[in-house]
């Protein structure tokens, strides 16, 4: 292309002071080769508008684009379609709102509606301001501080290859968009706020191998997008709690995937997530990390969401390690696999129904390690599942090892909703199978039906070994109903104090267990019963597959297992029934040895 005296021909490097009468003369589908040096006498707000042009810079940090002398609200504004730009910097440092009225709109690169779609990002580094962190320190990203990236309204972008440090609030934000949109290797340190975020993007969204180093409550967060999501091998680490002026944003963590509305069909793979990695166990203000989960995804409201979440390895959260939820009218199908989990002071996974939501669960082949040390008021379980409300779940938990967890292995609870009050009446339908509990802290395996919950499920070929209370617990209460099978299981090594390597509890005059034991070791010198029965109410429900007479009440002891339970292949040296006698069935319906709840499903329909 021509340009003026002084300038560049397309062929050769233009100098600093030439990209002003390099964007007068240029035409669409120009490239515009800027030389080693810094550009921004005069500039202010660089404005490409001119479609499918190419700015080329020298290289990250020999090619520096800075808007000027004085504050301005934008570094860059791109303003129209297939835009490029490649190799240089983006000085931040006056792209601040402190001196003039951004209003929310401060941004080194600025691309909004349409007309910018296509845009091409590569090779570039922006520099900001925001200060490194602090402890006790509570002040916010005001809404004028600078994001790296901003675009809005486009239909797709590529973003390659940036580096972004110290943004003062979000690295990247990606809203009201559709089309097909991509993050990857790219570095980001130290975000004021999140490091990559998009909103409201319907299309196919990519997020893959990034390194996230420092950000604010979230790492990589997706919030209704829909369509097809991928974050895969990306890092992610030292993600700080802040509060909101409203006392936090309600969900934090490394990775997140939350929708209330739309379809999408999400894979997060083969990431590793450190929400704490240099231990330091205290959030900006002073008080103990708080709801740092590593990976979250969430169906709320009205949303469907088919989800893949494997090969991640998570360690070190105060919160969950990997969790999913599912509420109002959702439905989620996800499946949980092959994922390293460790240091998690919650639940290494976790499951929660909640309203009319419907899950559709499958956790298997993962490996989750508790903490070596336990935070005061912390109470780490490998996997807990808690269906709420009104809502259904299938879930399918199986092949797992969990080593020495702080409280429990692995528990279903349907219980009473903390934060609402509001009386369970969910149902779920689970599988236990073929999973490995060492050297829990409380129970190894728990299933808890409160209130007017409902359960049927089935404990098959689980191992329990050196569990701190009972290696199985089975409990209902109030009116919650449990028609369970135990099969095929290995208890040893329950500590002293537990009522029994197994533990079967049905305790008020309308709780109903319907119990069916087969094929089951429970050898457990130190605890009180190698099988314990508890009916503590006369009313209550607490029959037994394959009796024929009632258990009398037996104490504590040494009593040798009664024919029910030998001539069903279960092996132990004790059994105790304590209040009430055990129940021949007359009302009870039990559940099929192959019994299975419906597996999620992995692709969106059709």
């Amino acid at each position: 292309m021509s340009s003026p005296e002084g300038g560049f021909d397309g062929s050769s490097a233009a100098t600093p002071t030439t990209l002003a009468g390099a964007l007068d003369i240029a035409n669409s589908g120009n490239t515009i080769i800027l030389a080693a040096g810094s550009y921004q006498e005069g500039l202010g707000t660089l404005t490409l508008d001119i479609p499918n042009l190419t700015l080329q810079g020298a290289g990250i940090g020999e090619t520096t684009i800075a808007p000027s002398s004085s504050p301005v609200c934008m570094g860059v504004s791109i303003e129209a379609a297939n835009i490029t730009i490649a190799d240089l910097t983006l000085d931040g440092s006056q792209v601040s709102g402190s001196s003039v009225s951004c209003v929310s709109t401060t941004v080194a690169i600025l691309a909004g509606g349409s007309a910018a779609s296509g845009l091409t990002l590569n090779n570039l580094a922006f520099e900001g301001t925001n200060p490194a962190p602090s402890m006790g320190s509570v002040d916010l990203p005001t809404t004028d501080a600078a994001n790296g990236v901003e675009l809005t309204g486009l239909n797709g972008a590529t973003l390659t290859n940036l580096e972004i440090n110290n943004a003062d609030q979000t690295g990247i934000q990606i809203t009201d968009a559709t089309g097909t949109f991509s993050v990857a290797d790219s570095i980001f340190n130290n975000s004021g706020s999140r490091a990559i975020f998009f909103e409201d993007v319907n299309g196919t969204v990519t997020v893959s191998n990034n390194s996230v180093d420092g950000a604010l409550n979230e790492g990589i967060f997706l919030r209704n997008v829909t369509g097809t999501g991928v974050i895969t091998d990306n890092t992610v680490q030292d993600i700080r709690y802040r509060p909101t002026p409203g006392g936090g944003s309600g969900i934090e963590g490394g990775i997140i995937h939350t929708n209330t509305l739309g379809v999408v069909n999400t894979t997060v793979s083969s990431n590793t997530v450190t929400v704490d990695p240099n231990g330091e166990t205290l959030g900006f203000t002073g008080e103990p990390l708080l709801d740092i989960d590593g990976i979250e995804v969430n169906m709320f409201d009205t949303a469907v969401g088919f989800a893949i979440v494997e090969n991640n390895t998570v360690s070190d959260t105060d919160d969950d390690g990997i969790d999913s939820d599912a509420d109002g009218t959702a439905v989620l199908d996800i499946t949980i696999r092959n994922n390293t989990i460790s240091g998690i002071q919650d639940r290494g996974i976790s499951f929660v129904s909640t309203e009319m939501g419907t899950m559709r669960g499958l956790i298997e082949d993962n490996q989750i390690t508790g903490p070596d040390e336990v935070n005061t008021g912390a109470e780490p379980d490998g996997i807990g599942i808690r269906p709420r409300g009104e809502s259904e779940m299938d879930i399918t938990v199986r092949n797992n090892t969990v080593t020495n967890q702080g409280r429990k292995g692995i528990d279903i609870n349907l219980n009473e909703d903390d934060e609402t009050a509001t009386d369970n009446e969910a149902t779920a339908n689970f599988l236990f199978e073929g999973n490995t509990v060492t050297g829990a802290g409380d129970r190894a395996y728990d299933v808890q039906v409160d209130q007017e919950g409902l359960a049927t499920g089935v404990l098959r070929n689980n191992t329990a070994t050196n569990s701190g209370n009972d290696g199985i617990r089975l409990n209902t209460e109030n009116s919650g109903q449990l028609f369970v099978g135990v099969l095929d299981n290995n208890v040893q090594g329950t500590a002293s104090g537990a009522d029994g390597g197994l533990s079967f509890r049905s305790r008020q005059s309308t709780s109903v267990l319907c119990l069916r034991i087969e094929d089951t070791t429970s050898q457990n010198p130190s605890a009180a019963n190698d099988f314990f029965f508890r009916r503590q109410d006369a009313s209550a429900v607490l029959e037994l597959f394959g009796l024929t007479m009632p258990l009398a009440v037996v104490g504590a002891g040494t009593t040798p297992l009664p024919a029910a339970l030998t001539n069903l292949g279960n092996v132990g040296n004790s059994y105790r029934v304590q209040n009430q006698v055990v129940q021949v069935p007359t009302t009870c319906t039990f559940p099929a040895s192959d019994f299975a709840p419906q597996l999620p499903s992995l692709n969106l329909p059709g």
